[in-house]
């Protein structure tokens, strides 16, 4: 699928300026990048009638449905991709927090905390989590879902990205999170909105 200009002239402003940063996920340059993997053949599981098509038991209804087992066949390119969140952005109301290398980098086995498998430092930030979202790209999801006025559940509210960008459209927001570092730094950067 290729957007065209009405629709691209539809979103809003923050997901055009993400959406143009980014090849069109049905562009022949993204394409060309994903090509499309061959179609699984079904597979029978179990003893009578089991298949690996979920809900549905053949291949024709998967096929008419669109429903493939998801690590089988398809093309990546269906997929929309955008920039990780900017540092300005990660770091919006936690200045005043201490630099500290970032969780969930990959590191070697006598990990001193500061270094990766290489040696190389890992990199530092206030905000450590390691899957910031961009806040306009949630800001655009929280409108697309929630009704006005409505309140966002965040159940994996990680660092916040998602209640920052719900208090910013307007939404009243619930989120849980069970590590008390995250909680801190997701408390800062919606406080900071």
């Amino acid at each position: 699928m290729k957007i065209n200009t009405d629709t691209f002239n539809s979103m809003p402003a923050e997901l055009q300026a993400l959406f143009s940063k980014s090849p069109n996920p049905g562009s022949d340059e993204v394409l060309a990048g994903f090509p499309t993997g061959a179609k699984p053949k079904p597979e029978r599981r179990g003893k009578k009638g089991g298949s690996g098509f979920g809900l549905f038991n053949d291949e024709k209804t998967a096929e008419t449905l669109g429903v493939w087992p998801a690590d089988e066949g398809g093309s990546a390119a269906r997929f929309f991709y955008c920039a990780k969140a900017s540092k300005k952005d990660r770091d919006e109301g936690v200045e005043l927090f201490t630099e500290r290398a970032k969780k969930g980098a990959m590191t070697n086995s006598n990990w001193s905390g500061t270094e990766r498998f290489d040696g190389s430092p890992l990199p530092l930030a206030r905000n450590h989590h390691p899957t910031v979202k961009p806040t306009d790209l949630m800001r655009y999801l929280c409108r697309l879902v929630t009704q006005p006025g409505g309140i966002v559940l965040d159940p994996f509210m990680g660092s916040g990205s998602t209640g920052k960008a719900a208090v910013l459209e307007g939404f009243q927001f619930i989120g849980i999170e069970r590590d008390a570092e995250y909680l801190e730094i997701a408390k800062a950067r919606i406080a900071a909105s």
